[in-house]
């Protein structure tokens, strides 16, 4: 009830509802186990007992010399044609194990209370569900959610024994992420294995993926400007984004390998690549985020499905290409520097001979 009171306070939800729908009255009998075992009483004998009052017991079977089937002989209390009186519940008498008749009442208390039509169960355990509808012009379903868990975060506390599950699109949403981020895992760990491969070193990759971080940023910064919340569809395109962005990182670190190779210094290398890189590596951008660009912005057709996918792969590739030619290299020196402090050596190979433009002899750098 007091969930449902605080939906009904946020613009935006609508057709505020749960299932827990009232049914007939019924008759409760509660019984106290420790009077009920010090009587000598089990539970079950007083409900076999109840039971036997308004259902009856079978007492014995009676077979006619000429019948083929037993007639039952059932003991029960006699029906009042005139309606159920309550009272009937004082006159029930139950034997215990001593073979001595105690009075129902002296065990157990009857009530009327309203009775339910349907028990659900979740996980085995009796639920009730709180569901309302949203206007998503006005709030998501997420939002909504976010304020709940907020508003009564510490329910759990003020009623014992209960607990709250959320469920509806913010369950699904929640599986879809866990499922998405185990995507961008192994779509980061195949990335990386390639690039190693490619590279034959463990530490450059890394320098390469460095660009996947920097578009996460990039992402973040535009989601938050065009005011687009995070959804499946918008993680969705952040798991693209990973095989997309490490494309001019592998140029750039690709080329300063080669000028390395045939005898140029790093630093001569790194800013020769830049130099030389810089054309190929804005190029493929505009390109790319131009052609993403009339998707994310509705140019000739608008779908609202695909805009947030399309936000975050243009602008986590626009943002991770400034990035890129300013700090790889930057972080290529560092790392460099690192692997000769530690290992004594660069992660490089140098050509120490170059005969008609080709490395004829190679030596750790």
């Amino acid at each position: 009830a007091e969930y449902m009171d605080y939906l009904k306070t946020i613009d935006g939800t609508t057709d505020i509802t749960w299932d827990h729908k009232p049914g007939k009255e019924e008759i409760r009998v509660n019984i106290d186990r420790d009077t009920a075992m010090i009587a000598g009483l089990s539970v079950s004998q007083i409900a076999r007992t109840v039971r036997g009052v308004f259902q009856g017991n079978i007492a014995t079977k009676i077979k006619p010399v000429k019948a083929e089937e037993e007639t039952d002989v059932t003991v029960r209390f006699v029906k009042d044609e005139k309606g159920f009186d309550m009272s009937v519940f004082d006159e029930i008498l139950i034997a215990n194990r001593n073979g001595n008749l105690i009075s129902l009442k002296k065990v157990a208390t009857i009530e009327k209370v309203p009775g339910a039509t349907t028990i659900k169960h979740l996980d085995g355990k009796r639920v009730v569900t709180a569901s309302s509808n949203v206007n998503t012009d006005k709030v998501t379903s997420l939002e909504v959610n976010r304020m709940l868990m907020k508003k009564f975060r510490d329910i759990s506390e003020s009623y014992i024994g209960y607990s709250v599950k959320y469920g509806g699109e913010q369950e699904e949403s929640v599986e879809s992420l866990l499922s998405l981020l185990r995507a961008f895992f192994f779509a980061f760990l195949i990335v990386y294995l390639i690039l190693a491969s490619f590279f034959k070193s463990l530490i450059q990759p890394l320098i390469v993926m460095l660009a996947i971080p920097f578009g996460l940023i990039g992402v973040i910064l535009a989601f938050i400007a065009h005011g687009i919340p995070f959804s499946f569809i918008s993680i969705l395109g952040v798991v693209g984004l990973n095989g997309i962005v490490v494309n001019d990182s592998i140029v750039l670190v690709d080329f300063i390998n080669k000028l390395r190779t045939s005898g140029m210094s790093r630093h001569d290398s790194i800013v020769k690549a830049g130099q030389m890189r810089i054309r190929p590596v804005i190029l493929t951008t505009a390109t790319t985020a131009g052609g993403l660009s009339t998707v994310a912005y509705g140019i000739g057709g608008k779908d609202p499905f695909l805009v947030p996918m399309a936000v975050a792969l243009c602008w986590g590739l626009i943002f991770a290409t400034v990035l890129t030619l300013i700090i790889i290299p930057c972080i290529y020196s560092i790392l460099d520097d690192l692997a000769l402090k530690i290992a004594h050596h660069s992660s490089m190979i140098k050509c120490a001979k170059v005969e008609n433009g080709e490395c004829k002899e190679a030596e750790r750098h």
